[in-house]
């Protein structure tokens, strides 16, 4: 497992940094300020409007700098509270919207839902290189289903256990495509970070996302 990173911690550098060379700038003004008052000519003082402009700059610098400061401190702590959470989901029974489903121990199993005027439906097992290795039909009748399939693919072959797509093809009396949903069931067995986005490892031989999490038990 991967540590987890993210944009937080990037933020908080730069911060950090910005806020180092302000300070920095800052007291290197002070004290030209301060040798330009104690050096100037009386007869021909600095003006004052101008001291005040650039102070102001100045302060106004630091006050963003110190927004920034603000903003990364929330960013970590969303940050460390969505890791939390993310942990928490080791060891849990989850329920994914997703077309893609683990055939495990000869056993592939899934649930799709199937929408009011449906006169057919057949569902198709892809392989990773998009190949169908076996179809079924399915049950027009408007609600979810249960789909089981045993890894024996269209020739009689066994299929390896891996991960597959499952396709579900719903048409009504006028050959018209319906849209159908597709939902499985497994354990997540880790996490890991894929382009700083938490990925879930399941039991079944695949991964999903966050927002692909629609139930957890």
């Amino acid at each position: 497992m991967s540590t987890v990173d993210g944009v937080a911690g990037t933020t908080q550098t730069k911060d950090q940094l910005a806020q180092t060379r302000l300070t920095t700038d800052t007291q290197s003004f002070l004290r030209l300020l301060t040798a330009q008052l104690k050096n100037q000519d009386p007869m021909q003082p600095v003006d004052s409007t101008q001291w005040v402009s650039q102070l102001a700059q100045f302060s106004s610098v630091e006050q963003a700098v110190a927004a920034n400061s603000k903003i990364a401190e929330v960013l970590s702590e969303l940050k460390s509270s969505n890791d939390r959470m993310d942990l928490s989901y080791i060891g849990r029974q989850v329920e994914v919207d997703s077309g893609t489903v683990g055939l495990k121990d000869g056993k592939l199993s899934a649930s799709y839902s199937i929408p009011e005027g449906a006169k057919s439906v057949d569902l198709y097992i892809l392989d990773g290189e998009g190949r169908i290795v076996a179809s079924a039909k399915g049950d027009p009748l408007a609600g979810t289903h249960s789909f089981t399939w045993d890894g024996t693919t269209s020739t009689g072959t066994k299929a390896p256990e891996g991960a597959y797509t499952v396709l579900v093809q719903a048409t009504d009396e006028n050959s018209k495509s319906l849209t159908t949903g597709l939902t499985h069931s497994a354990k997540v067995t880790g996490i890991r970070r894929e382009d700083g986005s938490t990925v879930f490892v399941l039991d079944d031989g695949t991964t999903t996302g966050r927002d692909s999490i629609i139930a957890a038990a």
